[in-house]
């Protein structure tokens, strides 16, 4: 235990992270994340044991039949959200990072082609949306350089970061590093990118994700549109505002299943608007991490 516990890093920047600025003079950088991932879930109609039961408001039953009315939640994503979304970026002219599922780009060649199209940074999210903290390293790295290689072929771009569903193994980073990934995502723990800590870090920045600003929590938190528009404004005020030096990162997750949906779009259309009045930049995680390491480098 002692021997994990000093793998952990508890302290990081401290009362004195590194004070620059973002591009532009920008002391927020906001971090847009698109979660590329119907038809990658688990599912009857795929041959899985059961349905996934995860960011839907379709109640849950024991039937060993296939959930019709489930699949379609998730198929609103694909057919009708996600087109919402990206003209939604497209008017802010904004960019976004897609953490994709090789599942879900291969049953919908369009959003491949218009995450392409329209410049936003693809990701690679697994091949479908499973779970992979219980697999073996081999297992995993298999997972990896299979999603990895089809997300590859879907777009005509390398994806530069992997992201779990349920997070990393102790070997993952090395693995992400040795394969020539850009950086890693799997990680809560600080407002800026940062380095690993402990031996079993490679020299792999990590650019941490948020599970606060997220509209997974409009079936959570977040009983209304205004109610997530709200925390969204909240804290990119404070990162704005905050007293201590140095800029911040807000990422912000998007399932185009949740917020595709007209009044959630409408909320993150305002928030958009009201955040491109401030002095942010927004941009890729990729672009966040090269400017980090940049300013930083000396």
């Amino acid at each position: 235990m002692e021997e994990a516990l000093s793998q952990r890093d508890f302290v990081g920047y401290g009362e004195s992270p590194p004070d620059f600025c973002w591009p532009g003079g920008a002391r927020v950088a906001i971090s847009l994340v698109i979660n590329v991932e119907e038809g990658a879930e688990r599912s009857r109609a795929r041959g899985d044991s059961a349905d996934d039961l995860g960011a839907h408001w379709i109640p849950a039953h024991a039937s060993t039949e296939r959930n019709l009315t489930l699949e379609s939640a998730f198929e609103y994503g694909s057919r009708a959200g996600v087109w919402r979304l990206l003209r939604i970026l497209r008017r802010h002219d904004v960019k976004a990072t897609a953490f994709c599922c090789a599942a879900a780009l291969e049953l919908n060649p369009d959003i491949a082609a218009a995450l392409v199209r329209d410049g936003h940074e693809i990701a690679d999210h697994g091949y479908q949306w499973d779970t992979h903290t219980d697999l073996t390293d081999h297992e995993e790295w298999e997972k990896i350089i299979a999603s990895r290689e089809a997300i590859s072929a879907a777009t005509g771009r390398q994806p530069t970061t992997w992201y779990s569903r349920d997070g990393l193994r102790p070997g993952t980073r090395s693995f992400l590093a040795d394969e020539g990934f850009s950086y890693d995502s799997n990680s809560f723990n600080d407002d800026l990118p940062h380095w690993g800590h402990g031996p079993a870090n490679p020299k792999l920045p990590l650019l941490p994700y948020a599970g606060d600003t997220n509209d997974s929590g409009l079936f959570k938190q977040f009983p209304t549109a205004a109610s997530f528009a709200n925390h969204l404004e909240a804290a990119l005020d404070m990162m704005l505002h905050d007293t201590r030096s140095g800029p911040s990162v807000m990422s912000v997750g998007l399932h185009p299943r949740l917020i595709g949906r007209p009044a959630y779009a409408v909320a993150l259309d305002r928030f958009l608007e009201s955040a491109r009045a401030q002095k942010v930049w927004f941009a890729t995680r990729e672009e966040i991490v090269g400017a980090w390491r940049s300013s930083t480098s000396s």
